[in-house]
């Protein structure tokens, strides 16, 4: 079976519908076998306290990386405030969260076979393309809307 690195923006326990099926993904593909690493923000969309108090966070590399587990999957949040209507701020998020992402998934992460990217963010598959030919392995780069 593979070692299968999910970037993502979203993941539980945040509460909109791509992070729902994000984490329907990741456990589907785990119960088939599959060992999988999530990398994706700090909640900050929709959160629900419940599923946040289900998987706490911790930090790895202070406040800038976090940690969760969610049924045994690692997940690694990369740190960006809540969502609001700041447009321009929003952008500096997404901005961070590539910058962080890509490190992590460089540093942090251990060894994957294959990285699995779904959009949006469409500047997420950057973040793809510069992992896969860095550590030399295949993405799938999933552009939904």
């Amino acid at each position: 079976m593979a070692k299968i690195l999910l970037l993502t923006l979203v993941f539980a326990p945040d509460g909109v519908s791509t992070a729902q099926l994000m984490t329907e993904l990741a456990l589907e593909l785990q119960a088939q076998g599959h060992e999988v690493t999530v990398l994706t923000t700090t909640p900050h969309y929709n959160v629900e306290p419940e599923a946040r108090a289900r998987q706490p966070l911790t930090n790895h590399w202070g406040r800038w990386l976090q940690k969760s587990s969610l049924q045994g999957i690692p997940v690694y949040h990369a740190s960006i405030p809540v969502k609001g209507d700041r447009v321009g701020a929003r952008l500096l998020d997404y901005i961070r969260f590539h910058l962080i992402s890509t490190l992590a998934g460089l540093f942090a992460v251990g060894g994957y076979d294959l990285l699995l990217v779904p959009s949006p963010p469409l500047t997420i598959g950057l973040s793809a393309w510069i992992l896969s030919l860095l550590r030399r392995v295949p993405f799938i780069y999933n552009v939904q809307e």
